[in-house]
């Protein structure tokens, strides 16, 4: 990773996405960040040490969908880039929940529509 993760370069890109309505509030050692557009929210919390986000998404005041991921060994900077368009499908999009798979195999999916197709909102 060419930036170090900490605290302060997490924040820096917090505070840099201006996309969205945003609420920033540090709880322990985490982030929380709310991004909002219109009947939407997705909720970031990022433990600021250890490189995971987790995200819940809220339509309607209700939850929707959860799910997380890790930095590996991406740049901070392509890692807070990607979060943020992960967030920007979600709230700037028609959204939908699809299950994947049989049985004890079955996963869910969300996905946003984009030029008149379906496409997974982590892609």
């Amino acid at each position: 990773m060419t930036q170090e993760l900490n605290k302060e370069a997490i924040l820096k890109y917090l505070e840099s996405w201006s996309d969205f309505d945003k609420d920033i509030s540090e709880e322990g050692k985490a982030y929380k960040v709310t991004l909002s557009s219109e009947n939407k929210v997705v909720v970031i919390t990022t433990p600021y040490e250890v490189g995971e986000f987790f995200l819940d998404f809220i339509i309607d005041g209700e939850p929707y969908y959860s799910d997380w991921f890790e930095i590996m060994n991406d740049p901070l900077s392509e890692f807070m880039s990607y979060t943020k368009k992960v967030a920007d499908n979600f709230l700037s999009n028609n959204v939908r929940v699809v299950s994947r798979g049989w049985w004890v195999f079955k996963t869910h999916e969300l996905q946003f529509q984009c030029n008149g197709g379906w496409n997974n909102v982590f892609n």
